[in-house]
């Protein structure tokens, strides 16, 4: 399906949510990410010469805390619109707000973090170190080609998430190197379709930037049943 149809199914299912329990979701995603980089601009602007070196590693320590947060609150979007998709497409029960917040998905999204934060550390650091060995028109073209593989590895990890919170609903017992790799299996080929997908929303973002983030509360929901679509259409092998 096109870019087009799946955001058309998205909002076809929006339009089945209560909106004071999408948007109550959405102005928390909302908060979640604002606040790092709120709290990150102002101990930035405290660093410096005479400032208490124990209350800056604190605020540095409450940024990187603020941070998790933010990331885990995020994953909890994904789970609970895909499990309000399949509410709306398969009926059942509706889905608790902090759905994907119990212990199991806690424990494998928190082992699923760090093998995607030391893989892309390792990565930028190797990258790094041969930048620093080579003409500056070449480092360009690495860096060029460092963040084209970066994106291109978030596309294929894409639907990490949803495959951690079906093996939870199911009690499958699997590695979380597993579900990476089921995850990774589900965008082969399909990679190309997401960043159009995520492109299409581009008009979208620009728009959110202009109203603060207000129009984040609406447009989160959106974009996330948008993806939990692709999703269950890539199970499927329709997408």
């Amino acid at each position: 399906m096109k870019a087009k149809e799946i955001r058309a199914l998205a909002r076809e299912n929006l339009k089945q949510i209560p909106k004071k329990i999408y948007m109550s979701m959405g102005l928390l995603l909302v908060v979640a990410n604002i606040i790092p980089s709120v709290v990150n601009q102002v101990t930035d602007s405290k660093s410096g010469v005479g400032v208490n070196i124990i209350f800056f590693l604190l605020e540095i320590a409450a940024v990187f805390l603020l941070e998790i947060a933010a990331v885990l609150l995020t994953a909890n979007g994904y789970i609970f619109f895909d499990r309000w998709r399949n509410k709306i497409q398969k009926g059942g029960e509706e889905p608790n707000a902090w759905c994907g917040l119990s212990g199991q998905h806690l424990a494998r999204l928190a082992v699923y973090g760090v093998i995607v934060s030391v893989t892309l550390a390792i990565v930028v650091v190797i990258v790094g170190l041969v930048i620093s060995q080579v003409p500056v028109a070449v480092s360009i073209i690495l860096l060029i080609l460092l963040v084209v593989l970066l994106g291109w590895i978030q596309l294929r990890l894409t639907y990490v998430v949803y495959v951690i919170d079906d093996d939870v609903r199911t009690g499958q017992k699997r590695s979380v190197w597993a579900e990476i790799g089921t995850g990774w299996k589900l965008t082969k080929g399909r990679a190309w379709k997401l960043l159009c997908l995520n492109l299409s929303f581009f008009g979208w973002y620009i728009l959110t930037a202009f109203t603060l983030g207000i129009l984040g509360i609406w447009l989160i929901p959106y974009y996330n049943l948008a993806i939990a679509e692709t999703y269950e259409q890539s199970k499927e092998d329709k997408y």
